[in-house]
């Protein structure tokens, strides 16, 4: 209760959102403008969605993995107690970094095809993308503590039911004709988009994103 009533840690906590607002802001916008412009159709919604949903993914691990790299910068910015705890927790946050940013990859990539890349390296990334997801989790899982597991199953829950509600009722809605159903590349945008936010209402309601 006195992480939330802090002034001090309030004002802290509200100046890393506004700080990772605008450098995230910024970088979408500049991605946008000299990347995605140039080679994707951004016209066609499922392929907006997509590379939004990759700039994010990428944006948060690389960010989470600069914080790593340098604890004592990354203190500053990313909520945690020290730099000291980077530094203790930094295998587990460095892998999860990692898969964010091959997640990011996976979905630009996908986005990407057809314009930047061909449809066979589009293939070809979003592979070696993939088997580097499910390698990092695994590894990162023998890592967990009681907490991080318990964290790690809650979030795939919400996100398992997050899925069924809301994709798995569009598609019986398509399915019986009363809407249409959604590009893959928009299929795959909105999956990784309900985890993120499946993950956060996990770590929220543990308190953890509360100010430390």
């Amino acid at each position: 209760m006195s992480a939330t009533m802090d002034p001090k840690k309030t004002r802290v906590m509200i100046w890393r959102l506004l700080g990772g607002a605008v450098v995230g802001a910024v970088a979408s916008l500049l991605f946008f403008k000299f990347i995605g412009e140039p080679n994707m159709d951004l016209n066609d919604p499922s392929v907006l969605l997509a590379a939004a949903a990759g700039v994010t993914y990428l944006l948060i691990g690389l960010m989470v993995g600069l914080g790593v790299a340098a604890p004592k910068t990354g203190a500053h910015f990313l909520n945690v107690e020290d730099a000291e705890e980077l530094r203790e927790e930094r295998h587990k946050i460095g892998t999860s970094s990692f898969a964010c940013i091959l997640i990011g990859i996976f979905v630009l990539a996908l986005a990407l095809a057809g314009g930047a890349i061909g449809s066979q390296a589009a293939l070809i990334v979003a592979v070696v993308c993939l088997v580097g997801i499910v390698a990092l989790t695994v590894a990162g899982a023998r890592r967990y503590d009681e907490l991080t597991r318990q964290l790690a199953l809650e979030g795939s829950a919400w996100g398992f039911f997050a899925t069924l509600t809301l994709i798995g009722g569009w598609a019986a809605l398509a399915h019986l004709g009363f809407v249409s159903w959604v590009e893959p590349l928009a299929f795959v945008g909105l999956l990784v988009f309900l985890q993120l936010l499946t993950a956060f209402v996990a770590v929220g309601r543990r308190g953890m994103l509360l100010p430390r």
